[in-house]
């Protein structure tokens, strides 16, 4: 099992519970400084691949680093920024996993991490499709939850969610205020309640949950198959890769 962005926060938690439960855990970190961080705290890692998902070079590499790795169970699309330029989060919430899913050999299983932020976003296909980067972070949460919902569209025989995992206390959750209301346990736990796959409901595909339970409130564009389609030629417009 992948899991990007796990050098803190989320992604480390969803490691370490992976790994307590007996999974082979692949972690990512952003270069070599974080890399060795997370080696020292979870020792027993396969390994860790590093690239930096605000540069799209990179994320181009690192997808060819992890087809090396060879085929994968589970890959967790947990990285995110909040509260950086809009351009870096275009590139870190939306574009990279993009380019990941279509560049790296398809999984048995993708869960995308997204939010209820997303309510409040536009898909900003023009941006997408023009080369800009107007993208806030509701925008980029709606983009990747849309996104997930292609896939799991495109690719039938596998199974593809997203997860919002709620306004948690972690960095990225203190950066919106002092309190941050939701369980941090249930927030990483659904993950891996989805990823092992051992209960009936968390065994389907093209869901979207909120600690462990079909999460109802959804903007339009998710479940519009014109949308999702738009969405996915605006990716490959500005990407030059084409979803497979």
């Amino acid at each position: 099992m992948l899991v990007t962005g796990s050098t803190g926060g989320l992604g480390q938690l969803t490691a370490a519970h992976l790994l307590a439960r007996g999974h082979r855990v692949v972690a990512h970190a952003r270069n070599d400084r974080p890399a060795a961080d997370v080696r020292r705290d979870l020792p027993g890692l396969e390994t860790v691949v590093t690239g930096d998902l605000k540069n799209l070079e990179e994320t181009r590499r690192l997808a060819a680093r992890i087809n090396e790795l060879g085929a994968f169970d589970v890959i967790v699309h947990n990285a995110g920024e909040y509260g950086v330029a809009d351009e870096e989060i275009l590139n870190v919430n939306s574009l990279s996993p993009y380019l990941l899913t279509s560049l790296v050999d398809p999984p048995r299983q993708s869960l995308y991490l997204t939010s209820d932020l997303h309510l409040g976003g536009d898909l900003k296909l023009g941006e997408l499709r023009g080369g800009g980067s107007d993208v806030t972070y509701d925008d980029s949460k709606l983009q990747i939850l849309t996104l997930a919902m292609a896939v799991a569209r495109q690719r039938p025989g596998l199974r593809v969610n997203a997860v919002a995992p709620g306004w948690v206390p972690t960095m990225m959750g203190f950066a919106n205020g002092p309190y941050a209301p939701d369980d941090l346990r249930a927030g990483y736990r659904t993950q891996v309640w989805l990823a092992e796959g051992t209960e009936r409901a968390s065994r389907g595909t093209g869901g979207f949950f909120f600690h462990r339970e079909p999460e109802n409130d959804v903007h339009a564009s998710v479940g519009d198959n014109r949308a999702q389609d738009a969405l996915l030629d605006a990716y490959a417009r500005r990407t030059g890769v084409t979803l497979r």
